[in-house]
């Protein structure tokens, strides 16, 4: 059974980081030059999971360079770790 992936702003990431609601942090690409962050979060006892959307669009914000998101989820957001999964998405 595959779980749905929300789209969320920036701004409402950042609100579940400082609230301590984010779980655990996951790399996918779709292709050579399209990586994303899936968010698993716990809101109420109930699990989700989250990536970030462009601001103007429902869409999902991809990062061309994988060296610039890490960076993003370390110094931005304050991750130490995430799983980097290098299969196809599906």
């Amino acid at each position: 059974m595959q779980q749905q992936i929300f789209l969320i702003p920036q701004r409402q990431l950042e609100q579940l980081i400082e609230a301590k609601k984010v779980r655990r942090v996951f790399i996918h690409g779709l292709g050579e030059k399209e990586w994303f962050p899936v968010f698993e979060t716990k809101v109420g006892g109930t699990k989700s999971l989250c990536s970030v959307r462009i601001q103007a669009k429902e869409a999902v914000r991809y990062w061309a360079d994988l060296r610039l998101l890490v960076r993003w989820l370390t110094v931005d957001c304050g991750f130490a770790e995430a799983l980097l999964i290098l299969s196809e998405f599906k």
